[in-house]
């Protein structure tokens, strides 16, 4: 490489010497090999994209594979360039690369935590695209996942971009879960009703059951219910409410006594839905209903 090069500088040097630009011979030779990576980084990005969108492989896969690529290219490039030119003296090259090393490594800190998280993140797995999670304080159903950010939606609709250094440290919540599983830590077994479908369509959801199951999403909410109130008319305006919603959830909604304060009691209200859309539409109307219990009772 640094011969070839090496001859293509002296070519050039040898159209600039009249033109009194032969020193810059080296910085013009280094332009036909930068457009050169970057067309085939084009395509070899654009055959990526397509390729992964054909075989239909998840956002946050193609999203890490396409950042590590960028690097690869980027790597290559600048240790390419520096090696076949010779416009600076190795012993600066290198001390001036562990200088610039050092100031991008301070500078870019966060960036890179938040690349290792993101690592973490897309090989365990602890949630996928579409599941309804909460991370600390934020919580929302999940759009993409990169090596820098979790995206969620949350209830307003908004998209919150969620570093993945606090994916790693928060506590998180996956609503996701199996309903059989589910069923059976209650004592309970689940019959999955199906609708009528061809032999194919019923073949391919039986093995789709046997391999994931029938996943659903089991969402919890709190309520603090003031000493002030009567108990019993509050667990009876609770079960008429979760009577009446009963038909828009896979089951009757539920009501877990959950603690005692010294202001009263904790509540937690749970309901399952299949789309995690659900509980930002009729399961948020649901919790707003829950809550009036305030208005609709009087204290003692």
């Amino acid at each position: 490489m640094q011969s070839i090069f090496t001859d293509f500088v002296e070519f050039i040097r040898g159209f600039l010497i009249p033109f009194e630009l032969g020193g810059f011979a080296e910085v013009v030779a280094i332009i036909p090999f930068l457009v050169f990576l970057y067309i085939v980084y084009l395509i070899v990005m654009r055959m990526i994209t397509l390729t992964f969108r054909k075989v239909g492989m998840g956002k946050e896969a193609t999203s890490g594979i396409k950042l590590m690529l960028r690097l690869l290219f980027l790597v290559f490039g600048v240790t390419t360039l520096l090696g076949a030119a010779t416009i600076i003296p190795g012993t600066s090259l290198v001390t001036g690369g562990a200088l610039i090393g050092t100031a991008i490594g301070l500078a870019f800190s966060k960036a890179l935590s938040n690349m290792v998280s993101g690592f973490y993140v897309l090989g365990a797995r602890p949630f996928r695209v579409g599941d309804y999670v909460k991370i600390g304080d934020v919580e929302g159903i999940v759009l993409e996942i990169t090596l820098n950010y979790t995206r969620l939606l949350q209830s307003d609709y908004t998209r919150e971009y969620v570093p993945n250094s606090k994916v790693v440290d928060s506590q998180l919540t996956n609503y996701r879960r199996r309903i059989d599983d589910l069923m059976e830590e209650r004592g309970r077994e689940y019959q999955e009703t199906r609708q009528k479908s061809s032999k194919v369509r019923a073949a391919l959801d039986g093995l789709r059951s046997l391999t994931s199951g029938t996943e659903v999403f089991r969402y919890s909410f709190e309520v603090d219910v003031h000493k002030d109130f009567i108990i019993e008319s509050v667990d009876a305006y609770f079960d008429q409410i979760c009577e009446k919603w009963k038909d828009e959830f896979i089951e009757k909604p539920e009501v877990l006594f959950w603690a005692e304060t010294m202001f009263g009691l904790i509540y937690k209200i749970t309901y399952i839905v299949t789309d995690p859309m659900d509980i930002l539409g009729k399961g948020s109307d649901f919790a707003h209903e829950i809550s009036r219990f305030q208005h609709a009772l009087k204290v003692i």
